[in-house]
């Protein structure tokens, strides 16, 4: 979708692309550029993507030096590799300027850095947990208020919740960066890591890492087409009553709601169930400004209007998330403070770990992805898989 205010004789537009989950939140930004245009006098010209098509949009866009002013990058290596290539420009002069930084989490600057330098001001973050409908729990005498904690009691109400053309829980396999997210996931939990702590080469082919791809096999007997689907199609799953237990997040929370307003109170939000130890992901969105923008002032404006306390305490207020990079935000929204939901989602924030910092991750993750889907297809045996993929990794690593 593209709308817009584009006055002839005034400023000139500041195109924003917005991609990611957040862009199905389009009555929201609709409202947010509004308010930046009355209270500035700058005209915004803004395109809502779906995230199936963004990436390849925004590449073609940065490469081709044409496209936003001001754009969102998925926070997981995204920022880095366009930097890399000189796509986009250097904001450590903005953001030291900015009285927002402050307040930005601490643990998010690094996903916005290339060789020690900012080229992102990271938006919205989030970590990964498990999304379960209770009265899918409830229908299928499970308690719905005592999730599965541990990767037995995973397997056994995965089980119990499959049947009638209803699925247990929902297993990400697609070609897409929710199936690296959800391998990570299980892959922490499992006490394994993905990469060196050096990132020079790849970690995941230990015993700890086997294991995850075996108990892959065994959910795919209690999910729908795995590499078919990804999370955010089993959010919706869900809001249908469908599926009953799938990684999500708390952007998730005012999308299921939109999805179907009768599942208010009636799903929930726990740490994901682990084979060692509880863990989590660490995810979100950040804006960037290309270097090819000739609007780079006013670009950066608007990104100091969409990341203010003001804006934040709205998108909350009006969507019940998703999770702020701000501090502040967090701290003040009674909506998150009067939500049990997200005291889950903020008790989790300390076990997420980020995914790698480097221009190779993209690289890297699209190897995870083949060697899950790989499993999953019945092409090779885990054993097979995750050897080929470490040796594609560390191809890409040397």
């Amino acid at each position: 979708a593209a709308r817009g205010n584009a006055g002839a004789d005034g400023p000139k537009p500041v195109k924003l692309w917005v991609g990611g989950q957040v862009s199905e939140l389009g009555e929201s930004w609709d409202e947010t550029i509004q308010n930046f245009e009355k209270d500035t006098g700058i005209p915004v010209a803004i395109q809502l993507f779906g995230f199936e098509s963004y990436y390849d949009r925004l590449v073609t866009s940065l490469a081709g030096g044409s496209g936003a002013d001001v754009a969102f990058a998925d926070l997981g290596g995204w920022i880095p590799t366009f930097a890399a290539k000189g796509w986009l420009e250097e904001l450590d002069d903005f953001l030291d300027n900015w009285d927002g930084s402050a307040q930005i989490w601490d643990n998010l600057w690094d996903t916005v850095r290339y060789e020690g330098k900012r080229y992102g001001l990271p938006w919205y973050t989030d970590d990964r947990l498990l999304l379960y409908n209770k009265q899918m729990f409830r229908e299928a005498g499970l308690n719905a208020d005592a999730p599965p904690a541990t990767w037995p009691e995973l397997l056994a109400a995965a089980q119990a919740l499959t049947a009638n053309g209803r699925y247990g829980y929902g297993l990400s396999g697609t070609q897409t960066e929710h199936t690296t997210l959800g391998f990570i996931v299980f892959l922490y939990g499992n006490g394994a890591q993905l990469l060196s702590d050096d990132y020079s080469r790849a970690a995941f082919n230990t015993a700890q890492g086997l294991e995850v791809l075996k108990m892959y096999q065994k959910l795919q007997a209690y999910s729908p087409n795995p590499v078919s689907y990804h999370e955010d199609d089993y959010r919706n799953l869900m809001a249908q009553n469908r599926v009953a237990m799938a990684i999500g997040g708390p952007w998730s929370f005012p999308l299921i709601e939109k999805a179907n307003p009768a599942i208010v109170g009636q799903y929930g939000v726990a740490m994901h169930p682990y084979g060692k130890a509880p863990a989590s992901v660490l995810g979100g969105w950040g804006l960037v400004v290309p270097k090819a923008s000739d609007n780079q002032q006013n670009a950066q404006k608007l990104m100091e209007y969409l990341t203010s306390k003001a804006t934040w305490l709205y998108f909350l207020e009006k969507n019940g998330g998703p999770m702020p990079t701000r501090r502040d935000a967090a701290a003040e929204s009674l909506r998150l403070q009067n939500d049990p939901k997200w005291k889950t989602v903020l008790d989790a924030y300390p076990t997420a770990v980020p995914r790698p910092p480097i221009p190779e991750y993209p690289q890297v993750s699209l190897e995870i992805q083949k060697m899950v889907q790989s499993v999953l297809l019945g092409e090779k045996t885990p054993e097979a898989a995750i050897r080929d993929a470490e040796q594609a990794v560390n191809r890409i690593l040397e």
